[in-house]
């Protein structure tokens, strides 16, 4: 099903605020110290600082870079 860009912005933004009251929820990735969170099909590419692996005392997230599908993430 073909989204909107308005439709999938909103849902981006929905995700990254999810990523701020909930940032290790999502699993580590390919790259060291990099969390994955999946949405619409795409990747979005975050770290935590500190990352203490609970959100109660996690640091800042940091949003490092969005993929789209089929999109390489060998890459940052």
């Amino acid at each position: 099903m073909a989204h909107s860009a308005g439709i999938w912005t909103a849902g981006l933004v929905a995700a990254q605020g999810n990523l701020v009251r909930h940032p290790c929820r999502y699993p580590i990735g390919e790259h060291e110290g990099v969390r994955e969170r999946p949405v619409e099909g795409h990747r979005i590419l975050y770290v935590v600082a500190p990352d203490t692996g609970t959100d109660r005392t996690a640091g800042d997230v940091l949003v490092l870079r969005v993929f789209g599908p089929g999109q390489s993430r060998e890459h940052l």
